[in-house]
């Protein structure tokens, strides 16, 4: 994407013709995106992280006073037995991570037990215990990662052009993904998955 077209998501926008607002703005590798949406009497703010892949901006959704989250992205390479991560979170919001997912048996299917690590700037993550899981008549994926059996974090996956991206954080919150695609320079497409709310569509016009 060229440095043009990665503008196109910066700025001011109106939330599906109504009086809630999106600002996106770019911090290092990643990008900051706050959320002001009104139900009624009642606005709420949301915060989001978010990177961008092959033009589009993947975001991880939450409330405010959710104490952070992150966003990645898993694709299957090898004999199917792994995934490639590439990720971000609000605990080093400027820089992007990478990582590795592997299973005993080759599969099609995100669903399955998986070791994982992550890295980030010369540091690594844990060893933790993934388990991906398709939730039923549902498009979404659960996830869910340990440590000695105890359950340290928890996401939701949507597949996107043959990979998986998932939103993901604390286990006593709720993580939504958002993917941004741009239709022309004045207006954004967005697909959102929740994990009680399956799959919903938002449109944005620039203020």
């Amino acid at each position: 994407m060229s440095s043009y077209e990665d503008r196109f998501f910066l700025g001011d926008w109106k939330l599906n013709n109504e009086q809630n607002d999106l600002s996106i703005e770019k911090i290092g590798e990643t990008y900051k995106c706050v959320w002001k949406i009104s139900r009624g009497n009642t606005q709420r703010e949301y915060l989001g992280i978010g990177m961008l892949v092959d033009n589009q901006l993947f975001i991880s959704r939450f409330l405010k006073q959710v104490p952070g989250g992150g966003i990645g992205l898993y694709k299957p390479i090898g004999d199917l037995r792994s995934n490639s991560s590439l990720w971000a979170s609000t605990q080093n919001f400027n820089t992007l991570g990478s990582g590795i997912t592997l299973r005993e048996n080759a599969s099609e299917s995100f669903e399955g037990d998986y070791t994982v690590r992550y890295f980030i700037k010369g540091t690594e993550s844990p060893v933790y215990n993934l388990k991906i899981l398709k939730k039923k008549q549902s498009s979404l994926y659960s996830l869910t990662w340990d440590v000695n059996n105890e359950v340290k974090l928890h996401g939701v996956g949507v597949i996107n052009n043959g990979q998986m991206v998932l939103a993901w954080g604390g286990i006593d919150f709720e993580y939504e993904v958002v993917i941004l695609s741009i239709e022309n320079e004045y207006t954004l497409n967005g697909k959102c998955a929740l994990l009680s709310n399956d799959i919903t569509q938002e449109s944005y016009t620039k203020r």
